[in-house]
């Protein structure tokens, strides 16, 4: 079980939408604590956790194998498989008299299978590419899959564009996966007071889909070439 007094989580108090700035160092160290928790606690990967090539690469599951909520349409084609790392944001509220941390989203980077920053995960589910495209998702699905960690997820699509109609990285993705997540829960469901943001370190692997051409065939997520994971986890709205 992963010892939670290794899983450095910020609260801090802010005013909503305010900006926060995440430097390149403490990524890295993100990413170093979350090899060492790896390394001391990770569990034997079951059939619906991640995959290891020889080459140590992340291969997604193939959508057939996922539960039946988080399958995609049949007309529907892989097109692009990230990875991210960043922080799940949670602010804490009342529901009549108690106080618990609220998700409010995903703050994180976006990373192709060469290591290239390519986009960003903001609150509200939204996906933004450094190419001017964008797309919003709207929340089908979601399964507690790995054992304490951010449940994986499918999104349709709700609006997304590009720098001009139909271009650009995300403008013809019709159906986003979130799967093998790590982390991105919060220690603790119930918080101490009003108003305070609560930032939790999470990563995880999100698939793009669009829609099949006529004469396309759907390749498996395990035959795309995946991201290598962005910490040692091998991976978490």
């Amino acid at each position: 079980m992963l010892n939670r007094s290794l899983v450095t989580v910020r609260v801090v108090a802010r005013p909503p939408g305010a900006a926060r700035a995440v430097s390149g160092r403490a990524i890295f160290a993100v990413l170093a604590l979350a090899g060492l928790v790896a390394a001391c606690a990770a569990p034997t990967p079951g059939p619906m956790q991640l995959k290891v090539t020889q080459q140590q690469q992340l291969v997604p599951p193939a959508n057939d194998t996922l539960p039946v909520s988080l399958r995609v349409e049949r007309e529907e084609v892989l097109q692009d498989v990230l990875s991210a790392v960043g922080d799940e944001t949670y602010s804490c509220r009342r529901s009549g008299p108690t106080l618990s941390w609220t998700p409010t989203g995903a703050e994180a980077t976006l990373v192709d299978q060469a290591r290239n920053s390519v986009g960003t995960v903001m609150p509200n589910r939204m996906f933004n590419a450094y190419d001017g495209s964008y797309v919003i998702g709207r929340l089908v699905g979601d399964e507690p899959v790995t054992p304490g960690a951010l449940p994986w997820q499918r999104l349709a699509t709700r609006f997304n564009t590009g720098e001009r109609t139909g271009e650009g990285r995300f403008a013809r993705t019709t159906s986003i996966q979130r799967v093998l997540t790590s982390g991105g829960l919060p220690p603790d469901p119930v918080c101490g007071q009003e108003g305070l943001s609560l930032f939790v370190p999470y990563s995880a692997t999100y698939l793009f889909y669009r829609a099949a051409d006529p004469s396309a065939v759907a390749p498996s997520p395990a035959d795309a070439a995946a991201a290598p994971p962005l910490n040692a986890a091998s991976a978490v709205e």
